[in-house]
């Protein structure tokens, strides 16, 4: 062994061992990152994740069998003295059970309880007394 072998091997022991101090400070990180997002998590209701809040509907879930829709959209920009919320179950394609039910004015939004089916997508759509029509642009507004 000359050498130059003997520089270069210590230079490739190094490497090695740098990998493996940055693949564990690595896991340490995506732990701590871990831990954040479950403290952080637990508690936040509806702002966890509510893709339509920009459409002015928000679901929380209340229990397994029942969840909270509030409704501040378009229908009740437009001045809806009712506005009925239309739900199903199950594929945003192919709705079952289908329901209507009337919501609580409260202020300028609406609000109502609705029942859940554990597991199965709740595809909702609005609608006011004069049968105008809040769908999304026809893809509906569908929760996980």
């Amino acid at each position: 062994m000359g050498l130059f072998d003997n520089v270069f091997e210590t230079d490739a022991k190094k490497d090695k061992n740098k990998r493996s101090s940055e693949q564990i400070l690595g896991k340490k990180a995506a732990n701590k990152l871990k831990e954040f997002r479950e403290e952080f998590s637990e508690n936040l209701s509806e702002f966890d994740s509510q893709p339509y809040r920009n459409n002015g509907v928000v679901f929380t879930r209340i229990s397994d069998h029942t969840a909270s829709v509030r409704y501040d959209g378009l229908l009740a920009q437009s001045g809806a003295d009712d506005v009925y919320t239309v739900f199903g179950y199950g594929s945003n394609n192919n709705w079952e059970n289908v329901q209507t039910i009337r919501m609580n004015r409260i202020g300028n939004s609406f609000q109502a309880e609705i029942p859940t089916m554990p597991g199965a997508n709740v595809n909702l759509a609005f609608k006011d007394s004069a049968d105008h029509w809040d769908n999304n642009s026809g893809m509906n507004y569908t929760f996980v």
